[in-house]
């Protein structure tokens, strides 16, 4: 019996000195192969796109169909049941709905951006002189109305009269040159913004397809999770995942719904200022407030610069009312739509919206919050179960002005309440329960 117990660690440590080596190597190649890792990641992320797209429409969608369905089967029906027929019949007419209602929407956007877009442009263009001379007036009198000023804006005028010349000289000599390379950028933007079209209707169909499967698509993962590990542990990913799915579900829903009600309110009072391009202004701030934290600076510059070439005095009053919006926002009608659905604090969120953004864009900044708030709880929950199983508290709050705990006893020695970080709200700590023996 020695023999075989010295034999099976022998077999143990070279398993393991194997598997070591063999991870040693696989990290090796993989940092040496890293470009082609990428480059076929990028080319296999392509190709499934058009699924990406299907599967987060279907994914939005989910809860106005679910919302449809119900509606639906409130309608009353002379005593007739509601058979499982009628229930399909019921989602077909939810799934038909909310696809309209994503086309009209997306349709609007783009009736709505592009003409605004391109007449900006034209206005800008046509109009530069005027916009210079009244950016030139608006600065002599501030400098005029504030000598504290003048330093830094009586150069204005020899600013813009150099701006000018430029332009002109670029018009006259190095436009030709420009317009050759901005025709092969525009070709490539157009053949990109074809595949992005592309990608999204194949994906409008693959969404339909999921939202009509959706129950057998689950009732399959279901059954082979089942099939694969044991009830309990298949029990507690199910519990994951729910969690998941109300992490994510709950926070873009939500964060859709505020952006659309942010940018109506932009429009309202954007109009009532008598603020130029209004429509406009309103759907980029609306957009790009789906960002967390940096969407509303996103979305406010550009426009804030746009209304700084018409009128400068409306700009500054743009300027005050994006930043009341914005804190309507946060302060209001974000934990009233929202709540506390990721559950993360302020400097996990913006800590994960750089990270996510650093890494994946736009989609990272958007998508990172929900995932940081999944993988917070599921650390959390795993730190907390361990720790009542040692039989020591779980409350932060304890730790914060926790000194040390006896290895023998597990008594909590604490600071002292100068030395506490919080004295005025430190909790009394739990008494612990005795360590087992």
């Amino acid at each position: 019996m020695m023999i075989k117990d010295k034999y099976r660690t022998y077999f143990n440590w070279g398993v393991t000195v194997t598997l070591i080596i063999i991870a040693g190597i696989s990290f090796y190649f993989l940092i040496l192969r890293w470009s082609g890792i990428v480059a076929s990641f990028k080319t296999l992320s392509g190709i499934l796109a058009p699924i990406s797209y299907g599967l987060i429409i279907a994914f939005i969608l989910d809860s106005l169909v679910m919302t449809i369905t119900r509606l639906l089967a409130r309608i009353p029906r002379k005593g007739r049941p509601l058979t499982p027929r009628l229930q399909k019949a019921h989602r077909a007419i939810g799934i038909v709905i909310s696809e309209i209602v994503l086309i009209a929407v997306i349709t609007f956007l783009v009736q709505s951006i592009v003409p605004q877009v391109i007449d900006s442009l034209r206005t800008l263009v046509s109009n530069f002189d005027r916009y210079a001379e009244n950016l030139s007036k608006w600065a002599s009198g501030m400098a005029e109305d504030y000598p504290v000023l003048q330093p830094y804006l009586e150069n204005v005028e020899e600013q813009l009269g150099a701006i000018e010349e430029k332009v002109a000289e670029f018009l006259k000599n190095d436009l030709l040159t420009t317009l050759t390379r901005v025709t092969g950028v525009v070709a490539s933007g157009l053949k990109e913004a074809g595949t992005y079209v592309y990608n999204f209707l194949i994906g409008l169909i693959v969404s339909i397809y999921v939202l009509f499967s959706k129950q057998r698509i689950l009732g399959q993962a279901k059954k082979l999770l089942f099939t694969m590990s044991k009830p309990a542990q298949a029990n507690a990913v199910m519990q994951e995942a729910r969690y998941t799915l109300h992490v994510f579900k709950g926070f873009l829903v939500g964060k859709l719904l505020d952006s659309m009600i942010i940018g109506v309110l932009c429009f309202l009072g954007t109009m009532i200022l008598g603020i130029p391009y209004a429509l406009l202004i309103s759907i980029v701030v609306g957009v790009t407030n789906i960002i967390p934290y940096f969407g509303p600076i996103i979305g406010a510059v550009p426009s804030a610069f746009l209304v700084l070439m018409l009128d400068p005095v409306k700009c500054l009053i743009f300027v005050i009312f994006i930043i009341v919006l914005q804190q309507l926002d946060g302060n209001v009608i974000g934990p009233k739509i929202l709540g506390n659905t990721t559950g993360v604090s302020s400097l996990g969120v913006m800590l994960s919206i750089l990270i996510g953004g650093g890494l994946f864009g736009i989609t990272g900044m958007i998508l990172c919050v929900p995932t940081y708030g999944v993988i917070y709880s599921i650390i959390k929950k795993t730190a907390e179960s361990r720790l009542s199983r040692k039989g020591l508290p779980t409350d932060t709050q304890t730790y914060a002005a926790l000194e040390k705990v006896d290895p023998d006893t597990l008594e909590l020695s604490m600071l002292n309440p100068a030395e506490r970080p919080h004295p005025a709200s430190a909790a009394q700590p739990a008494k612990p329960s005795k360590k087992k023996k």
